[in-house]
């Protein structure tokens, strides 16, 4: 009888750590996950410090797990094997939220142990994506006190547009559907004409006439876009791409770098592209720091993002005299991508990097 007793309890325990990754796998995780050790509380405020109720405060592991190390200074004192557990228990995600009441009050409980963390607030409408950094150190404190301030979203400055110009824009969408491209492009044309400054009018005609080769008009007009709407992602993002492929690497940087502010926290596949696009303009404009940080966040969101990523990030590690980071991403590339046509080239920088890193050969 003890001896089935015992077999049920190992069977239990070895089933444990695997529900433990089915909780981190969900998208929207549990309010708590199975910790309860330290509380993180604090108020949410605007900037005039009125208290905000119903804001969702997340926290994420602030721990860059491809670097190896923290992602806040001052986080380094903290020892490995906590980091190491941390990553093991919580992985790099978000782990437990909480949502403020009506006097901006949050706790979250279930921060597992010492470590560096993120407090998120992505999901409000109204204002901007806000993280604070967070040191939790060996004090044997049980509670942390953190408050939040969040800044409001810039609202848009465009002017109300008159039915005459919608009415266009929704006869344009129909033709685009239709795929009369040059009769869309007419509909927006006359948009612009009654509504000068209707910034979708413009977008949408940008995509078109690039559609078409004509790449230095859609510039023209992404640009009156964003010009009448500074926060209109889509307007960004396609001004940024477009100027990246007429080889205008800082403006289209420029513009890349505030889409990715409007989108902070994102982790969708544009999020991930838009980062991919800024780490190849930063590489280009010979900045290998930040094409660094911008292609470790887009392989981190989409690891199959495609090869020109890891190789561009691997030579930017070269560039840093990084040589063990380096090793890591090329020995990736080559494993993601063994039929890539500069294989052997790469093969034959890893084969110098090894030599000069015996260390890493081993591994």
């Amino acid at each position: 009888m003890k001896n089935k007793m015992l077999v049920q309890m190992l069977i239990f325990c070895l089933l444990l750590p695997a529900a433990g990754r089915g909780l981190r796998a969900q998208e929207e995780p549990q309010r708590y996950m199975d910790f309860d050790r330290i509380s993180i509380f604090g108020r949410v405020y605007d900037e005039s410090r009125n208290p905000l109720a119903g804001i969702k405060v997340e926290i994420r592991l602030a721990y860059d797990a491809q670097a190896g190390r923290p992602e806040i200074m001052g986080a380094s004192d903290i020892q490995d094997y906590v980091w190491q557990n941390l990553v093991t228990t919580v992985g790099s995600g978000v782990f437990a939220w909480a949502e403020s009441d009506e006097t901006g009050l949050y706790r979250i409980n279930g921060v597992p142990d010492t470590g560096a963390y993120f407090l998120v607030v992505r999901h409000a409408e109204a204002y901007l994506q806000t993280q604070v950094p967070v040191i939790v150190h060996k004090t044997g404190a049980k509670e942390l006190e953190a408050d939040i301030v969040l800044r409001a979203r810039p609202v848009s400055e465009a002017k109300p547009v008159s039915k005459e110009a919608l009415k266009k824009v929704a006869k344009a969408k129909e033709d685009m559907a239709a795929k009369k491209i040059d009769k869309a492009i007419g509909d927006l044309k006359e948009a612009i004409e009654i509504e000068p400054e209707f910034a979708e009018a413009h977008y949408n005609l940008g995509i078109l006439l690039r559609q078409k080769g004509k790449i230095d008009e859609a510039v023209i007009h992404f640009t009156k876009a964003v010009e009448f709407q500074p926060d209109y992602k889509l307007a960004l993002f396609a001004l940024g791409e477009t100027l990246q492929a007429k080889k205008e690497y800082a403006p289209s940087n420029t513009h890349l770098e505030t889409y990715l502010k409007l989108v902070e926290g994102d982790a969708s596949p544009a999020t991930a592209r838009a980062h991919e696009l800024a780490g190849t303009n930063s590489f280009n404009l010979q900045q290998p720091k930040q094409a660094i940080r911008h292609f470790t966040r887009a392989i981190e969101i989409n690891p199959q993002i495609g090869p020109n990523a890891y190789l561009l990030l691997a030579n930017s590690h070269v560039i840093e005299r990084d040589g063990p980071a380096a090793i890591k991403v090329y020995r990736k590339y080559i494993e993601l991508y063994p039929e890539a046509p500069n294989n052997e080239q790469v093969k034959v920088i890893l084969e110098k990097l090894e030599s000069m890193y015996p260390d890493e050969k081993k591994q």
